[in-house]
């Protein structure tokens, strides 16, 4: 799957404000309900974005993306109007339609109807392996709940033969250090075909200080990382994402560079995708703005998940051509082409690789680096949604 000419936006959008866990290392640990800019902007008094509203989205925006996230900052699967919601974005066909969950409010209808949408993926984020380190770390997580709504979700996937896949997303902090090198056989183990391990960072309004890995013995996260991609691909799972792990010396050799490209092939690290994303930036300076559609419960739309200045516009207020071919979006492109950004783009330096490039330094260099700098994106759950 790849952007097209007819299909080239990826939408991330988030139908509400809330969530129905506090993990230690998110933001929900500190607020009940996110919110975002402008912050006097309402659609509901309860945060849940009005069925109505999401109707039009979907309308404007879902034909011409080639992914979308039904989810970002938030837990989509508590919102009271989701099946309807998933089903309205199923007639879309959209190429890659998918959301991260903690899965834990699923029912058997709400099941039934993500497979019947004919979704991509389903991304739950579970942080452990173990009961004990699930529960210390998604508070208010039950492990015996997990276990039943993945038996729940998987018996529906094979009742009716759907094809939806299951990406099981791990955040590596010192509380799961060791759960990691169980995580590909706990996946294989539960249906999953893909798995997503991202390092914990910094989150606005929460101290992870005691949690974040930068101060461990790069040599040893190296190795704990390759053991668990290798095991992983060996049991045939994707890599949707994984932090770099190899050292400046051992990719010094063409014969260690080559099987490491084999290596990233063959765990689908490598895709098209990311060509087209460097491309795009050579392009515009950034593939963001244009390119991607970020809708928040209360309407607003914003270029990227980082941009925290005013919106390029509101649903439902404005249309898809009043955001592509505004003022706003118009000097923000500008900006980028011409090398003087304007807004959030001015202070902006790719946040989003912050996880990966900056913790390849680390772990690569042996380095303790920095991680205060990796802050703005989240905190490696839900809101950092793969690209």
């Amino acid at each position: 799957m790849r952007p097209s000419r007819q299909r080239p936006l990826t939408v991330l959008l988030d139908a509400t404000e809330k969530c129905n866990l506090k993990c230690t290392m998110c933001y929900f640990s500190a607020t009940d309900r996110l919110r975002w800019e402008p912050f006097d902007r309402e659609l509901s008094p309860d945060g849940m974005m009005p069925l109505e509203v999401f109707e039009k989205i979907a309308a404007d925006l879902f034909p011409r993306a080639w992914r979308v996230a039904l989810a970002c900052a938030a837990e989509p699967l508590i919102h009271p109007r989701f099946i309807e919601m998933v089903g309205i974005a199923g007639r879309y066909r959209v190429p890659d339609l998918w959301f991260p969950t903690n899965l834990l409010a699923l029912t058997e209808k709400k099941a039934q109807a993500i497979v019947d949408a004919e979704v991509t993926t389903v991304g739950v984020s579970i942080d452990g392996t173990r009961q004990e380190t699930y529960e210390a770390i998604r508070i208010g997580g039950k492990w015996a709940r997990l276990m039943k709504v993945l038996d729940l979700f998987n018996q529906t996937r094979e009742e009716r033969r759907a094809k939806t896949g299951l990406r099981i997303i791990f955040t590596w902090m010192k509380t799961n250090r060791g759960d990691l090198l169980q995580l590909p056989e706990f996946a294989e183990r539960h249906g999953a075909n893909e798995i997503d391990v991202r390092f914990v960072v910094p989150t606005a309004g929460v101290d992870v200080s005691d949690e974040v890995l930068d101060g461990e013995d790069p040599s040893r996260l190296r190795d704990e990382l390759g053991t668990a991609a290798e095991d992983a691909v060996r049991r045939g799972l994707r890599l949707s994402s994984y932090p770099e792990y190899d050292s400046a010396e051992e990719m010094s050799g063409p014969l260690a560079r080559l099987r490491r490209q084999w290596f990233r092939r063959r765990a689908g690290l490598d895709r098209w995708e990311y060509t087209h994303y460097r491309m795009r930036e050579r392009l515009k300076g950034c593939v963001w703005p244009g390119d991607f559609y970020v809708v928040r419960p209360n309407g607003a739309v914003s270029p990227c998940i980082f941009w925290n200045q005013e919106p390029i516009g509101y649903y439902p207020d404005d249309s898809f051509a009043e955001l592509s071919q505004g003022p706003r979006l118009t000097a923000i492109l500008d900006g980028l082409r011409s090398g003087r950004p304007v807004g959030t783009c001015q202070s902006c330096s790719q946040r989003k690789n912050a996880l990966y490039v900056r913790l390849k330094r680390l772990v690569g260099r042996g380095d303790s680096g920095d991680l205060a700098e990796a802050r703005g994106s989240g905190s490696g759950s839900s809101d950092l949604v793969q690209l």
